[in-house]
């Protein structure tokens, strides 16, 4: 609060109240986050899962996220707090395929190093009827003689009984299913939002444009001064104003006086020019980083060289995010007894518009007819280039290539597989 303000009756509440509610809160960290996630989220990523768990492309929450929303929420939470913790669990009863639980950063509120221990505030509003009420519970897991044990607390108050989940066939976990995910890798240790300086610069903004707008709010407010003469009741359009002459004790004439008197307003360009730098301040923390979906006049090689050092937080963010998504489906491929090595989530980071001209395909095309590439790199390339499926590997593209254009036992031979019933 400005120190004038306390002169007040009301010790400046009133014009407190005003002077905070002019200004405006710059809309810089919301569009900055959401146009990362767009970035990275570009194009699918690429999840191969064994078949026994390809229910989760469509539901991978317990409230019906799909995996690929699921894992766009995850990329929005590192981006906003630098971490997020990944449980997989399972209902008691009525479905045999575990799920994904997201935490974000302040619902991990102790943990251990070692990962043996966790804490998670599971506490919100709870309704009962028409009413609502604050709970708080509590998730604890722990490894206790080498077991995962899962216990629950309302309050304070331990709940009854502890849960030792176990793998399909009886065996119990070795390790928490649980993964925290920061912005560089998969460490235990919190790490700084990697937008705090866009958070930062948006708050400098705001309270510059408090006072900013203070001062034109006050230099358009000028004040009527009369000298020698009796003010007016009332200003403004619609009033007449006459003021007589009058005398002084020697009989001269005093004749009245009437002006405006403003502040000057000498701030107020330092103000924007503050105002200006700390967006630029902003800019320099990553908002730039969209200008290059609108700079088609650039070739692609100067975009990824000007935008290379910006990029690399997102190239680590996307590969830190995919990476604990992989962890955590591996956790549910070990439960359910399917092989935890089939699970593969590869990250987009080709974070520019990388659609490839048709010249430049047929040219890959005729290179791997002159068998200059193979076609394992001819089909890397053409995915990179967003011509062929993300969704297929190199092989399941051929196999479909020689559906369309052998019959049965000619496809067969194609594949180097012997006819059918032989």
């Amino acid at each position: 609060m400005p120190s004038g303000f306390r002169a007040q009756d009301d010790g400046g509440r009133a014009m407190y109240g005003a002077y905070m509610k002019r200004a405006q809160f710059p809309e810089i960290l919301g569009p900055t986050v959401r146009g990362m996630v767009g970035i990275i989220h570009r194009t699918e990523t690429q999840i191969d899962l064994p078949t026994s768990m390809l229910g989760l492309w469509e539901k991978a929450t317990v409230d019906g996220l799909s995996l690929e929303a699921f894992h766009r929420r995850v990329t929005t939470d590192i981006l906003l707090t630098g971490r997020y913790g990944i449980l997989v669990d399972a209902p008691p009863e009525g479905s045999d395929m575990p799920y994904l639980a997201g935490y974000s950063a302040e619902a991990l509120i102790n943990w251990s190093d070692a990962r043996d221990f966790y804490v998670l505030d599971e506490g919100g509003l709870t309704r009962e009827g028409f009413s609502w009420t604050e709970k708080r519970k509590f998730r604890v897991l722990e490894l206790l003689d080498g077991r995962y044990v899962v216990s629950r607390y309302s309050e304070t108050t331990k709940d009854d009984g502890e849960v030792v989940p176990t793998k399909r066939g009886g065996g119990v976990f070795e390790e928490i299913p649980f993964v925290v995910i920061s912005s560089r890798d998969l460490s235990v240790a919190p790490d700084e939002p990697p937008l705090i300086g866009v958070a930062r610069a948006a708050l400098a903004l705001y309270r510059l444009d408090a006072d900013y707008r203070h001062q034109l709010f006050w230099s358009g407010q000028e004040t009527m001064v009369v000298i020698n003469g009796d003010a007016p009741s009332a200003i403004g359009a619609g009033i007449v104003v006459s003021l007589k002459s009058g005398e002084t004790a020697e009989g001269n004439e005093l004749r009245p006086d009437v002006k405006y008197v403003g502040p000057a307003g000498t701030g107020i360009a330092a103000h924007r020019v503050a105002i200006q730098d700390e967006r630029d301040n902003a800019v320099a923390a990553g908002a730039r980083i969209f200008d290059s979906v609108q700079r088609a006049q650039e070739s692609g090689e100067a975009l990824r060289l000007r935008y290379a050092a910006q990029t690399a937080t997102l190239t680590s963010i996307a590969q830190s995010s995919a990476a604990g998504l992989e962890k955590a489906l591996r956790y549910i491929a070990i439960m359910t007894g399917a092989n935890p090595d089939e699970v593969v989530v590869k990250p987009n980071l080709d974070f520019l518009d990388a659609t490839m001209t048709p010249q430049d395909a047929a040219a890959l095309v005729t290179a791997w007819q002159n068998n200059a590439i193979s076609y394992e790199t001819l089909y890397e390339n053409l995915q990179r280039g967003e011509i062929a499926s993300s969704e297929r590997t190199a092989e399941e593209e051929f196999a479909q290539m020689q559906r369309e254009q052998f019959e049965p036992d000619e496809v067969r031979a194609a594949l180097l597989l012997p006819p059918a019933g032989g």
